[in-house]
């Protein structure tokens, strides 16, 4: 069973207004090379915003194989089914529940490192101590955590 990390934000308009009853629909697609050989994924998503705009959705953490190329596209719609933004290349690191802005700041970086190894992962952590916790098989030694206190 894929680790999942809970990736939350909330869908506002052009006005910062938060968009009610909107979707935010989340596509995984790529490859990864894990120890049994080559895989392909492909999933896709959806959430619901509540009334303040706000949404939260498990999804697969794409980082577990070496060389993986896979990535997150992430759309918002508006209840007129309107898209709202759109977000491409999206890199969930690690298990750890993220926003959906420090997803996208971090994405590049984290990308980038599970196709090259000597390249560290940018990894989101309320604390040290949380990003401590992950078992062995989930953390590198060159990974840098940025602590990013509620």
């Amino acid at each position: 069973m894929p680790n999942k990390a809970t990736v939350r934000g909330v869908l506002i308009d052009a006005n910062l207004a938060p968009i009610a009853g909107g979707k935010i629909v989340a596509t995984l697609n790529g490859a990864g090379v894990l120890e049994d050989g080559v895989r392909m994924v492909t999933q896709k998503v959806e959430a619901t915003t509540d009334a303040q705009g706000a949404w939260s959705r498990p999804l697969i953490v794409n980082a577990e194989g070496a060389a993986a190329g896979t990535s997150w596209t992430i759309e918002g719609y508006d209840p007129c089914i309107a898209k709202v933004f759109e977000l491409k290349s999206l890199f969930i690191a690690t298990p750890r529940p993220i926003t959906l802005a420090d997803l996208e700041k971090t994405s590049a970086q984290s990308l980038r490192a599970a196709r090259e190894s000597d390249a560290a992962r940018l990894i989101v952590a309320a604390s040290h101590d949380e990003y401590e916790t992950l078992p062995a098989e989930r953390k590198r030694s060159n990974d840098i955590v940025l602590i990013k206190a509620a």
